[in-house]
């Protein structure tokens, strides 16, 4: 299987928690071991802070945003399984991957109802990372967060807005880069070279206190968001 398909499989291998028709198990999605083992990896990166009791919708809290916290209506949720329906309708996966990481509606569905701050979103953008990674020899104690440098592949990207881009990748340390840790704030609180604009003491606090990689991103998504509201 080719890399493009085999990744095109690992995007899609969450779609039965927001119930979308017809959406792929784990076990159709993650047919090889690289790809189950960076699901388990990044499972273990985005559970491992604010859990909370099981939730019956899979709705992500907002750290920042109080009102979406609320349960959507029945039509809400409806329109929305709809237009996610339609965005991994793609066969083409770099520009499903593009897509995910513009989208806001992923961002707003959490990675497991147990770990409601969790983002499904994040959780498949850092899984087709490790996976992308671990098929070219890279282990996890390989990697580095690195901000705004060239990637070998946009499926090394686990985040991007109008001001940064990270991606994981095998690289030596210099400054826009920092170790990759399971928890994220010990990755934070290592970085060398902080360049997130004039907001950075904000972010820094916020982001040296969170363990969930994907907590973290999806608050930073919030945040950029906030900011641009303001």
């Amino acid at each position: 299987m080719a890399l493009d398909e085999d990744v095109l499989l690992v995007l899609r291998h969450d779609l039965h928690k927001i119930r979308i028709p017809g959406a792929l198990t784990h076990k159709t999605a993650l047919q090889t071991a690289p790809s189950f083992r960076a699901d388990g990896m990044a499972a273990w990166m985005g559970r491992n802070s604010l859990r909370e009791p099981f939730e019956e919708l899979n709705y992500r809290k907002s750290l920042i945003f109080r009102l979406k916290n609320l349960q959507p209506t029945r039509v809400l949720i409806s329109q929305h399984r709809q237009e996610a329906d339609v965005l991994f309708k793609t066969e083409d996966a770099i520009k499903l991957h593009g897509a995910i990481l513009t989208s806001h509606l992923l961002n707003g569905y959490s990675e497991a109802r147990q770990f409601p701050y969790s983002s499904l979103k994040y959780h498949i953008l850092l899984t087709v990372s490790l996976y992308y990674n671990l098929k070219h020899s890279a282990q996890l104690n390989d990697l580095y967060l690195c901000e705004n440098l060239p990637n070998e592949s946009l499926f090394q990207v686990i985040y991007r807005d109008t001001e940064r881009e990270w991606a994981l990748m095998p690289r030596q340390q210099a400054n826009g880069l920092s170790k990759v840790y399971p928890q994220f704030f010990k990755t934070w609180i290592r970085r060398r070279k902080l360049s997130v604009g004039g907001d950075h003491q904000i972010l820094e606090g916020i982001l040296s206190s969170i363990g969930s990689w994907t907590v973290a991103l999806a608050y930073l998504e919030d945040f950029r968001d906030l900011l641009n509201l303001c």
